[in-house]
């Protein structure tokens, strides 16, 4: 109830860009698809006016892009630009967990294990929103809420190439599985150079591993 009651509080553009939003990372609209506002308004039930703010804002979250003759449609990353988000979250989130570990507590690091038992047993649709969690768990401690802001954004830009990429190479979640374990395990021991180093080696090898990825599937 009392989260329904928060939802209802929002405002109807507040509510539309939250669904709308959901269509896109869920990719019920998929890569490059066109985003009708007529179409979008029928199916949520609001008028175009709603649907043209939300457009807007999605734009702004880099989730939609403007073509000109075209409209509005869901954005499609290269793989120039999936590096450069992977270096912006490098720098911010590294930064993030070396302010937040001196302030864990041993409830925020119980957070992070029950995420973690959840993703294990998770199918791929949610992958992306429980990573966040885990992560969020884990730098929230810093105070920082504008870097974790734009470190959301990021991830929820990137969310559906990684779903994807992960989807179709097992290993490759699996091992990512693995460095999740160990970047929770040192933060709960204190151990914060250590795990800023498994942080770094688990974004960068996000970062090439995607990259490739991604080539291959432009070249194909």
């Amino acid at each position: 109830m009392i989260a329904r009651a928060k939802i209802e509080r929002k405002s109807l553009s507040a509510q539309v860009v939250d669904a709308l939003r959901q269509m896109i990372l869920s990719g019920e609209y998929a890569l490059g698809a066109q985003l009708r506002q007529d179409e979008i308004a029928q199916k949520l039930g609001v008028s175009r006016i709603p649907v043209r703010e939300a457009l807007q804002q999605l734009e702004a979250e880099g989730l939609v892009a403007t073509i000109p003759y075209k409209g509005s449609v869901v954005a499609q990353l290269s793989p120039t630009q999936v590096r450069e988000y992977y270096e912006v979250r490098l720098l911010l989130e590294i930064d993030l967990l070396r302010r937040a570990i001196p302030q864990l507590s041993a409830k925020q690091i119980k957070k992070a294990e029950a995420v973690l038992k959840e993703m294990h047993a998770a199918e791929a649709s949610r992958w992306g929103a429980l990573n966040w969690q885990l992560h969020e768990a884990l730098y929230e401690p810093a105070q920082r809420p504008v870097m974790l802001d734009m470190v959301k954004r990021i991830h929820d830009s990137l969310d559906r190439y990684v779903r994807l990429h992960l989807s179709m190479t097992p290993a490759i979640h699996d091992r990512s599985m693995d460095e999740h374990e160990q970047l929770v395990a040192l933060c709960r021991d204190g151990k914060g150079d250590e795990a800023v180093e498994v942080l770094r080696g688990h974004l960068t090898h996000a970062l090439e591993e995607l990259v490739v990825f991604l080539e291959g599937q432009e070249a194909a």
